[in-house]
């Protein structure tokens, strides 16, 4: 049983930079619902006067990001968390809790060989059923200009983002070696909640005392016990 709320989200952003850039859009997915929301700024009233002004997405996106208690991104620690945390502070909107992360780019970066690290490039090599859309500069260009059709593409290349990072977290969340426990019984899985485990032989430790190792027939998570 999953007690643990886990976010799964991405930005949208007209420059890498928060100090230059303007946060177009923000994908999210709860794990285990279908929906997948992209609230964008051209949904906020200030749209119309500035549509530079992303306080109002800012601030219903940080309110998203307080009620989850795991965050699931892909490069969310290198890029997505630091833009959300500058896009607050300029709006004052204070600071993001300090909350449990899943960055799927280092587990694969520490896990995987592979040419490119894009997530992109994972869902190919591991054939996902999800597409990445690509974005050509004179759409991204349209977008920061406020236009609602580029806008509408970029929201679409957002959402198959987020359809992208779901499988891959379903898919690699057994190579998470320090994955946050998502709930409150010891005995299910600390990484799905699934209650199909088997123990795999006992666990070699420096202290006395025994400890066991435990597979998880649900996710393929391996825990020690």
């Amino acid at each position: 049983m999953v007690d643990a709320k886990i976010l799964l989200w991405d930005l949208e952003t007209t420059h890498l930079k928060a100090d230059f850039g303007t946060l177009l859009c923000a994908g999210y997915k709860w794990l285990g619902e279908k929906k997948i929301y992209v609230p964008t700024i051209a949904d906020t009233k200030r749209f119309q006067r500035d549509p530079t002004d992303d306080y109002d997405l800012v601030k219903s996106f940080a309110e998203v990001l307080r009620e989850a208690d795991i965050w699931v991104t892909y490069f969310g620690k290198g890029f997505d968390v630091k833009f959300m945390q500058a896009k607050m502070l300029e709006h004052g909107l204070g600071i993001l809790p300090n909350t449990p992360h899943v960055d799927l780019y280092f587990v694969v970066k520490q896990n995987l060989a592979l040419s490119r690290k894009s997530l992109g490039n994972v869902a190919t090599f591991l054939n996902f059923e999800a597409a990445k859309t690509p974005v050509d500069g004179r759409t991204w260009k349209k977008a920061m200009a406020g236009s609602r059709a580029a806008l509408k593409y970029i929201v679409d290349h957002c959402r198959a983002d987020v359809a992208l990072l779901e499988e891959a977290y379903l898919m690699l969340r057994p190579l998470v070696r320090q994955h946050p426990r998502v709930a409150q019984a010891i005995e299910p899985c600390r990484v799905c909640g699934g209650t199909r485990l088997q123990r795999r032989g006992l666990a070699v430790r420096v202290t006395k005392g025994e400890r066991y190792r435990w597979h998880c027939q649900n996710c393929g998570s391996w825990m020690v016990a």
